[in-house]
C-alpha cells in the first residue's frame, strides 16, 4: 500500500492584510515620494528676490543709521525702479530727505537677496544696498553710503510704481479716520522699564484741520492731543509727521504706515529723535 505524498499548504493572505498591501502600493503610486516633496518645499520658497525691480517702488523704513549724528535718520525713503537702469527717489519724516535720480546696477547674491550699486545724476554720492527678502513683498535693507562712511538699514516693502485701484491702499489723506494702533513693540535703551509704555492700544482722531486727539488704554498710554501732516509716498506707504502734547511734555515722532490692506497694516514710530521706538498693528475707520 503506497504512502500518500503530502501536498505543501499555501499560506492564505489574511483578506485585511491583502487591502493593507493594495492600499500601500496604491498611495505610493500617488504620493510624492520623500525627496520629491522636499523639492516642491524648495521650490515653493525658491527665488523669493524678483528677477528685475523694473516697474516697483521700495518703500525703505529707516530704523537704524550710523553714525548717529547722519541725515536722514527716519522715516522713509521711497525708491522707483526705472527701465534702462534709471531709478528716482523721494523721501519724508524727519530732515535730511530729498528727492534724487540716477542709474543702477543689479546683481542678484541667491535665491532671497539682491545687490544694488548706484550713483546719482551728479556722479558724486554712490551707495551700495543690499535688498534681503524674508517673502516676496518685502525683507529687511542694509545701504552703505559713500564708500561706507554712512549707513542706513531697516525693513522695506515692495509695491507697484503704478498701481490699479485694488492695489492703491495707502489713503491720500487720514482726516476723517480713527486709526487704532496696537503697541507690539518699545524700544528705548537710554530709558529704564516702566517710564514708557511697551503694550496696550492708542486711539488717534484725525481732523481735517491738522489736529489730532489721542486715547490710550493700557498702561503708560495717556490721553493728549496734536497737530500733524501727512504724506503718502506710494501705493502702501504714508508717512505722518507730528507733535504729541501731553500734561507731562510736547515732542515729534514720525510715523510710517504700511497698508496691507485699505483699512490696516503695520506702523512704526520714531518718538523724539530715536527715544522711544514703537511698532505694532494698526486698523482705521471713519470718525
Amino acid at each position: 500500500m503506497s504512502t500518500p505524498t503530502a501536498i505543501p499548504c499555501q499560506r492564505r493572505r489574511a483578506p485585511g492584510a491583502a487591502l493593507s498591501l493594495s492600499l500601500a502600493l496604491l498611495l505610493g503610486a500617488l504620493l510624492p515620494s520623500a525627496p520629491a516633496l522636499a523639492d516642491a518645499e524648495r521650490q515653493a520658497t525658491a527665488s523669493l528676490a524678483p528677477s528685475q525691480l523694473v516697474g516697483l517702488d521700495l518703500n525703505l523704513q529707516i530704523e537704524k543709521v550710523a553714525p548717529a549724528a547722519a541725515l536722514p535718520n527716519q522715516g522713509v525713503i521711497v525708491k522707483r525702479y526705472l527701465a534702462q537702469g534709471l531709478w528716482t527717489s523721494q523721501g519724508a519724516g524727519g530732515p535730511g530727505h530729498r528727492q534724487a535720480s540716477g542709474s543702477y546696477q543689479l546683481r542678484h547674491g541667491g535665491d532671497h537677496m539682491l545687490e544694488e550699486r548706484s550713483v546719482d545724476d551728479s556722479g558724486q554720492a554712490q551707495s551700495s544696498t543690499r535688498y534681503s527678502f524674508e517673502h516676496p513683498r518685502g525683507g529687511t535693507w542694509v545701504q552703505s553710503l559713500n564708500h561706507g562712511q554712512q549707513q542706513l538699514s531697516g525693513h522695506f516693502t515692495v509695491a507697484p510704481s503704478q498701481p490699479g485701484p485694488a492695489q492703491q491702499l495707502a489713503p491720500a489723506s487720514n482726516a476723517g479716520l480713527h486709526v487704532a494702533l496696537i503697541i507690539k513693540q518699545a524700544l528705548a535703551p537710554t530709558l529704564p522699564p516702566g517710564v514708557f509704555p511697551s503694550a496696550g492700544l492708542v486711539l488717534q482722531s484725525y481732523a481735517a484741520d491738522g489736529t489730532l486727539s489721542f486715547q490710550g488704554f493700557g498702561p503708560g498710554n495717556i490721553n493728549s492731543k496734536g497737530s500733524y501732516s501727512y504724506k503718502r509716498l506710494s501705493a502702501n506707504t504714508a508717512v505722518e509727521e507730528a507733535t504729541q502734547t501731553s500734561d507731562f511734555f510736547s515732542l515729534p515722532y514720525t510715523m510710517v504706515y504700511t497698508f496691507k490692506t485699505p483699512n490696516s497694516g503695520t506702523w512704526y514710530q520714531n518718538f523724539y529723535n530715536g527715544l522711544i521706538q514703537f511698532s505694532g498693528t494698526f486698523d482705521t475707520f471713519p470718525r
